[in-house]
């Protein structure tokens, strides 16, 4: 190896590394958040991609409707690397991408995208619960439903109470937007993760391997879809 190929190579990993302690600090800012946002964080040769991207899924069906099933990933990975016995769940390591991409085509059989996509909160609830009995594990789930009907809709605070008990208890959320409102940094008919907020107009969002920050406040105020927030935990395990 040349001494210019070394320096090259030195430098790219210097770089990356360097990205993901000022990800880490940046992150951390934030008042309240999960415990280890780095393990959502998946090495990509020189760059870094927050949580999974349905990009990688392997067919075109997949990438144009994985955003559920990729969000399932990212909650899945999340909880076997956090939770007792997790190696049940997954036994992988799910911040290399070639391990994330397994996870994500185990879990497209049980997650699976319909005509409409995962269009309801409790396609990705059975989905994720399946797959944990399937290997002796008990998921439980949790869901804020947010209507299409504006009269029938959760408040700001309690929407705020949902996400913040999810963060202190070190649940990331799979959140569902059928539609952006007012939002032009939000995806309609899509699936993201959130890792943490400052406020509910500020909450932290993984999505197609970038992170940003997204108004849930203004979402709730305009959406004229509705949606659904969604956390999953262990349980005892089933014994057989």
């Amino acid at each position: 190896m040349t001494i210019v190929k070394c320096l090259i190579i030195m430098r790219l990993t210097f770089k990356k590394d360097k990205k993901k302690v000022d990800d880490i600090k940046t992150i951390t800012e934030t008042k309240m958040m999960i415990e280890e946002p780095e393990l959502l964080h998946i090495d990509e040769e020189a760059s870094v991609s927050y949580g999974a991207h349905q990009e990688w899924y392997s067919s075109w069906l997949q990438r144009m409707s994985g955003c559920g099933p990729t969000a399932a990933a990212n909650l899945l990975w999340y909880l076997a690397a956090t939770r007792p016995e997790g190696q049940l769940l997954f036994a992988g390591d799910g911040t290399k991408k070639a391990d994330m991409i397994r996870l994500m085509e185990a879990l497209w059989r049980y997650v699976t995208p319909g005509l409409r996509g995962v269009d309801k909160a409790s396609t990705f609830t059975k989905g994720v619960t399946r797959f944990g009995r399937d290997r002796g594990y008990r998921i439980k789930t949790q869901t804020l439903e947010v209507p299409k009907e504006v009269a029938t809709r959760p408040t700001v605070q309690e929407l705020e109470g949902f996400l913040k008990e999810a963060f202190a208890s070190n649940r990331p959320v799979a959140f569902l937007n059928l539609s952006n409102g007012a939002l032009h940094n939000l995806d309609n008919w899509h699936w993201v993760t959130l890792i943490g907020l400052e406020s509910v107009s500020k909450v932290t969002m993984y999505d197609q391997g970038e992170r940003t920050e997204i108004d849930l406040e203004r979402w709730l105020a305009t959406t004229t879809g509705g949606g659904a927030f969604v956390t999953i935990d262990s349980s005892r395990r089933r014994r057989f």
